[in-house]
């Protein structure tokens, strides 16, 4: 990359690898479309779009939606590309150099990143038995002032969710800003997303990519306070979410009800495949998210890949396979069950 600065040099892109044949269980994607309903209703409402304009740049309909669902006023809201355009937002709108960033690690590698990018400097506070180390946290709290400390819970990669009263307990120890990144908050034992409203330094992240099926429009958003938002909104590129992407995500909002079943079976199916891993002798941890986490080995990674079921293995550490339909980890448990009595 001959034209990148100095500081950037060891960078990589961040790539997941676009499959579309086979059983795809890497990228954490819900395995149901979106439900027929909203499709309808959606081309209903495109077929009067003016193409010609540019989107609204409040969001006003989307925004006034959720905040709808979430009981908040709509200047609580805000949406962006992603709930990660609005982290990074986040970012840009408070680091300075050197400042510091406490993160969960390992967590969403884009956090790092985003740091980077703000050359503020980002330490990683380390899972004690793939659960959240909260007391390391409050101490690297006390020894370093940070200026962000970063919450995903359910964590990914390895689906640790994090209580409310430790989340509140890290957020009155800090002076400075808890993103709390809550894209599998749909999957797990309880929702927090309140906890946005009511602490001045907790800006909640939510998404449309997960349980709502919706990765191809690309569509995330935040609720905290209004001077929370309106720091996001002065950083955060203007039109950067299409007209298409706003109809689509607030019909789904208003339509969440129809979400309920496939989360549900995600849910079962999650605790289903755990509990068949173990039988099988491995060490699976325990998830509160769309996908669980373990160690698999490079043979029966290729296995798998011969067979077209794809999964994510990171180049060091456990693997992550998002959880499936029924037929889809059926058909992944019968090759992983072939190669243990092979091994036999």
């Amino acid at each position: 990359m001959k034209f990148m600065k100095k500081s950037f040099k060891n960078m990589e892109p961040y790539f997941s690898k676009n499959i579309t044949d086979g059983i795809i269980l890497n990228a954490n994607e819900s395995p149901y479309n979106v439900p027929d309903k909203i499709i309808d209703e959606y081309i209903k409402r495109i077929k009067k779009l003016n193409f010609n304009r540019y989107p609204d740049m409040a969001a006003t309909d989307l925004c006034n939606a959720i905040a709808n669902k979430f009981n908040v006023s709509n200047y609580n809201v805000t949406v962006g590309v992603g709930s990660d355009e609005l982290i990074e937002s986040a970012f840009r709108a408070t680091l300075e150099p050197n400042d510091i960033v406490l993160s969960f690690s390992p967590s969403f590698s884009m956090y790092k990143v985003f740091a980077e990018l703000s050359l503020a400097k980002f330490i990683p506070i380390d899972f004690k038995n793939n659960k959240f180390d909260v007391d390391l946290m409050l101490k690297n709290i006390k020894e370093y002032n940070p200026k962000l400390v970063l919450v995903c819970s359910p964590n990914n990669p390895n689906g640790a969710f994090l209580e409310e009263e430790e989340i509140k307990r890290i957020a009155s120890s800090t002076n400075g800003l808890v993103l709390l990144d809550l894209a599998y908050i749909d999957f797990a034992k309880y929702d927090y997303t309140y906890l946005g409203m009511e602490f001045e330094n907790i800006i909640a992240f939510r998404t449309f990519s997960k349980a709502m099926s919706l990765p191809s429009i690309r569509v995330g958003y935040a609720i905290s306070s209004k001077d929370n938002i309106d720091m996001i909104n002065a950083i955060k590129p203007p039109y950067s979410v299409t007209s298409q992407s706003l109809i689509l995500a607030e019909i789904a909002i208003k339509n969440y009800d129809l979400y309920k079943e496939n989360i549900e079976k995600i849910k079962s199916e999650r605790n289903r495949l755990i509990n068949e891993f173990i039988k099988l002798g491995y060490e699976v941890l325990p998830s509160e998210a769309n996908f669980i986490y373990l160690n698999i080995s490079n043979d029966l990674y290729k296995l798998l890949e011969e067979n077209k079921i794809y999964i994510r293995k990171f180049k060091t550490g456990p693997s992550r396979i998002t959880v499936g339909k029924e037929e889809e980890n059926n058909a992944l448990l019968e090759v992983v069950k072939s190669y243990e009595n092979c091994r036999n």
